[in-house]
């Protein structure tokens, strides 16, 4: 199973408007907030509602392919293969429906849901998701409150003889969960900003959202809500504190004993208001597993079962014994099984284990803002498929958000990945700022030059410098060791004369070797020079080839390909020298000695 770290460097750094655009349409058809706001004061306007996402399908193939290209397939290919495998096995399961046209019907809405995922996940940056969303719920989270208080007939419902609110959602478990995913999300973005306004902003409207799912009565999501804010917060407790990794095994298997004891020992159902099968969903589990157990490998057809209308009731009453009408299997696993296969189903947990992982690898090695709301969401939203079916649905927020968060991480992910190997490329060429192996470039002065590189002074007493031949050659280790006699020690003895804590370096007394092998020692010659400051030289001079010639071979920078060193900034120190009528640097070689001699300012010659 991949990690999809992979990503491609045309990604989006910012939403476009258009992208922003269709994200605020699909939060309000996902969350059916505006298709049940139509249908309470405009019933007749519904059905060309629908169309609408049509219009939004069409805007999402259109924006990845003219952005992206083919690359988003084959990334999908690649990545999310998973995915298409389990969205071509909904495509097929048409062939074997038991209503071949509903089927299709559904397919068509689930690939333009998924195609939509995708097109997010792509086009907009995390943050910008969640903040965009965030602005849109809270419209969505005063209005429910209006409506209410002032708009009963439209915010609240009965159930089971009582009054619970819905909000402008659907259902009132609709509301429950997106107030649950409010918390989160604003604890998340409180966190994230320095401003106070904004901090007091969230926190008031995370209070909101907590006031609206206790008074939804949504048992599955106030338990969503509590186990992936647990979760998150251990993480993120985990993290701030750097807390190794057995200390973390250790407090995850103490926080699952406590809550197994708590599930074992309580009476968890009748704590939040429900009786042992969920309100009557056990027999709608079982009398699924029957459908599934006749049908395991293929299922009824994608969409044929559940959600039925008036043109499709027939099929549901005649497979089940259901005294009522049953909209969906209240449980997300049993009804991709029973729609498309067991086998398919068991691609579905897979995708699932393979998102969960990819989301837990970039909360460990590459942090960034709002990871951890997307495990949150993730969390809650297999939660709440316990009891709701909100896997592979079409339409809905709940997996249109599923897809895109998980893809928009990683793309944000990877794209401040680059910026920072970008960035690790040019860390290594040391600056006069902070290296004391910075060096300037002298021009035209050798003598001004280290002795040997700066990668040979961080060397041990067991390295070599580098050397390179006149024609540009390398000599490998094994040629190094056989052509130059360093058996004397002298290796050693040149590498512990450079301090990497000093500035400036003493090279006392320099051994060379001559065309015999021999070695001779050299006292350099004292003055006022006599120390090379590698903060205002550059590391040019190479080594010479002792079995080429007797006198000193120095190497023209400008000939080879690829420089040893990058010359550092601060290189105008020496250039100005240049431009002066006399230079108190300026030196000549001396033949008969072999080394450079300074030259008298006076006559010219020393």
């Amino acid at each position: 199973m991949r990690v999809a770290t992979y990503t491609q460097p045309v990604a989006a750094t910012r939403g476009s408007v258009a992208a922003v655009f269709i994200l605020v349409l699909t939060i309000l058809f996902g969350t059916s907030v505006l298709p049940t706001i139509v249908q309470h004061f405009s019933p007749t306007l519904v059905a060309p509602l629908t169309n609408v996402w049509f219009l939004i399908y069409l805007l999402a193939f259109l924006g990845l392919m003219f952005q992206h290209g083919i690359n988003w397939i084959s990334w999908l290919v690649r990545y999310r293969i998973l995915l298409v495998i389990l969205l071509l096995g909904s495509i097929l399961s048409v062939a074997w429906s038991i209503d071949a046209r509903v089927s299709a019907e559904r397919t068509v809405h689930l690939l333009g849901s998924s195609l939509i995922a995708i097109y997010l996940g792509f086009t907009i940056p995390l943050m910008t998701i969640l903040r965009v969303f965030a602005a849109v719920l809270a419209a969505i989270v005063l209005g429910s409150i209006a409506a209410a208080l002032f708009l009963p007939e439209l915010g609240i419902e009965s159930y089971e003889g009582s009054r619970v609110w819905r909000g402008l959602f659907n259902s009132k478990n609709d509301l429950g969960f997106w107030a649950a995913i409010g918390v989160l999300l604003y604890v998340t973005l409180s966190d994230s900003t320095h401003s106070l306004f904004l901090r007091f902003s969230c926190v008031l409207l995370a209070g909101l959202c907590l006031g609206l799912l206790g008074f939804s009565q949504s048992a599955t999501s106030l338990l969503a809500m509590l186990v992936a804010g647990t979760l998150s917060l251990y993480l993120y407790i985990a993290s701030r504190f750097q807390l190794g990794f057995v200390q973390m095994v250790v407090l995850a298997v103490l926080f699952t004993g406590l809550v197994g004891m708590a599930i074992v020992n309580i009476d968890t159902f009748g704590l939040i208001g429900r009786t042992d099968d969920l309100t009557g969903r056990g027999e709608v589990w079982r009398q699924t597993w029957q459908l599934i157990m006749n049908r395991p490998a293929t299922g009824y057809g994608y969409g044929a079962l559940w959600f039925p209308n008036d043109s499709t009731l027939w099929i549901q009453q005649s497979l089940t014994d259901f005294s009522w009408v049953v909209f969906h299997a209240h449980n997300g696993f049993l009804q991709v099984a029973s729609e498309i296969g067991l086998p398919l189903s068991v691609i579905a947990l897979l995708m699932v284990a393979q998102q969960l992982i990819e989301i837990l690898y970039c909360q460990y090695q590459r942090q960034q803002v709002g990871v951890l709301f997307v495990l949150a969401f993730v969390v809650a939203y297999l939660i709440s498929n316990f009891s709701e079916a909100r896997f592979l649905v079409t339409r809905e927020l709940f997996w249109i958000f599923f897809l895109t968060l998980p893809i928009s991480m990683l793309r944000q992910i990877n794209l401040t990945s680059e910026e920072i190997s970008a960035q690790d490329e040019y860390s290594d060429f040391p600056d006069d700022s902070d290296s004391e192996l910075a060096v300037a470039h002298a021009a035209d002065k050798p003598w001004l030059r280290p002795a040997i590189t700066a990668t040979a002074a961080s060397l041990t007493s067991s390295a070599r410098p580098a050397i390179v031949t006149e024609g540009g050659h390398a000599i490998s280790d094994s040629e190094y060791l056989d052509e130059t006699d360093w058996g004397d020690g002298s290796m050693n003895e040149l590498i512990n004369t450079l301090s990497l804590t000093e500035t400036d370096i003493d090279l006392g007394e320099f051994v060379d070797t001559d065309v015999s092998g021999e070695s001779t020692n050299k006292d350099v010659e004292s003055s006022t020079n006599d120390t090379l400051d590698l903060t205002n030289a550059e590391d040019e001079r190479l080594y010479a080839d002792s079995r080429s010639s007797d006198e000193a071979l120095f190497v023209d920078f400008d000939d080879i390909d690829e420089p040893v060193l990058a010359p550092s900034v601060g290189t105008d120190r020496f250039n100005e020298f240049d431009n002066e009528d006399s230079d108190p640097y300026d030196k000549s070689f001396d033949d008969s000695g072999g080394e450079w001699i300074d030259i008298s300012l006076g006559d010219g010659a020393k």
